[in-house]
């Protein structure tokens, strides 16, 4: 993005980290002013967690805003793994943040549901061939939900 507007708009280069930087800043302070933890959220990975699901992040946010958010949450707790976009080359759309993850995780595409809100996140983990169940907001993620995907994808519904 940064190099579209530094050819587009004429952006000095020399601003890029500097507006890294200040993006960064006000991540950390919506961070924290809006990641708490959720009864929804904590009981849904708990449980999942309790059934022997692996759980990881896999985001296109640097891996301090991952791990502030996380622990912000009450979740980190409960996962295996995270991954951010500082672990990969290229970003959401493309496939590499998840392929890296299932490698780390030791598990094939096909056995892996993505719950993903973003259309990028979507189109890569589709391209990657995990199972993606798509949420529109974090109300959406819930245990129920997240879990009768899994039986069905297993066949047991």
């Amino acid at each position: 993005m940064l190099f579209r507007s530094s050819r587009e708009r004429g952006l000095p280069r020399e601003l890029h980290r500097f507006l890294n930087e200040l993006k960064q800043t006000y991540t950390m302070e919506l961070v924290h002013a809006l990641c708490k933890p959720t009864f929804q959220h904590e009981f849904a990975l708990s449980r999942l967690h309790a059934d022997g699901d692996a759980l990881a992040v896999a985001s296109n946010s640097i891996q301090r805003t991952v791990d502030v958010m996380m622990e912000r949450a009450d979740l980190a707790r409960y996962l295996t793994l995270t991954t951010s976009n500082e672990h990969v080359r290229r970003g959401k759309p493309d496939p590499e943040i998840y392929h890296l993850t299932m490698e780390r995780l030791g598990v094939d595409p096909e056995s892996v549901l993505v719950v993903e809100d973003n259309e990028n996140g979507i189109k890569a983990a589709t391209a990657a061939g995990a199972h993606v169940l798509a949420v529109s907001e974090p109300v959406d993620v819930t245990y129920d939900r997240i879990r009768a995907e899994i039986d069905r994808l297993e066949g047991r519904r």
